[in-house]
């Protein structure tokens, strides 16, 4: 299918406010990034067969409850209305998984979207049944080498459509100032 960020009707898709309730423009500056974000918003809105993916068997996920509220607001802010929403169900949901954020505080943004990409990764994530995986230590072998192992490693137990577009890896080394031992991991 075409990718909604294509524009239809002559007017300008995606261009939705969210009304805030009390301080929540942490949740709204997350919301719309990632509703901005055109893979993820593609796979939901313009994919029909996103609940596929849903894992509600998960136990880190939250039941599939998040990626389909999620999926309910996306298509209320891509749905052409053009009038500010109020992410009330949303809310709540975020806030049911996750008390931090429940009231009306100001929160940190980061923090919020940190949390939504961990749930929408464990809601849609396509490994039903995680293997247990050791990881191995570099021994000398090549950066390349044992980047590519770790990847491996880790997409044994995670394939969703965030790893796929938001997911990476980062180095890192430790040395031991009494033997010299150094360790080298790759922590997605």
């Amino acid at each position: 299918k075409e990718s909604l960020f294509a524009g239809q009707n002559g007017r300008e898709p995606g261009v939705c406010g969210l009304k805030n309730m009390g301080n929540t423009c942490f949740m709204n500056a997350a919301v719309q990034c990632l509703s901005h974000t055109a893979p993820l918003t593609d796979f939901f809105i313009a994919s029909t067969n996103w609940e596929e993916d849903l894992n509600a068997r998960n136990p880190l996920g939250t039941g599939g409850k998040l990626a389909t509220q999620y999926a309910d607001l996306l298509a209320q802010l891509w749905g052409g209305a053009g009038k500010p929403i109020t992410p009330n169900q949303f809310k709540l949901c975020v806030s049911n998984f996750n008390p931090m954020f429940s009231g009306f505080r100001q929160h940190d943004c980061q923090e919020l979207l940190v949390f939504l990409l961990d749930g929408l990764h464990e809601d849609l994530n396509r490994v039903v049944d995680k293997p247990y995986v050791e990881v191995p230590d570099a021994n000398g072998r090549s950066d390349e080498v044992v980047a590519a192992e770790h990847w491996a490693n880790h997409l044994m137990r995670n394939k969703s459509i965030i790893v796929d577009i938001a997911q990476g890896q980062l180095k890192s080394s430790l040395t031991c100032r009494e033997c010299g031992h150094r360790s080298v991991t790759f922590d997605p």
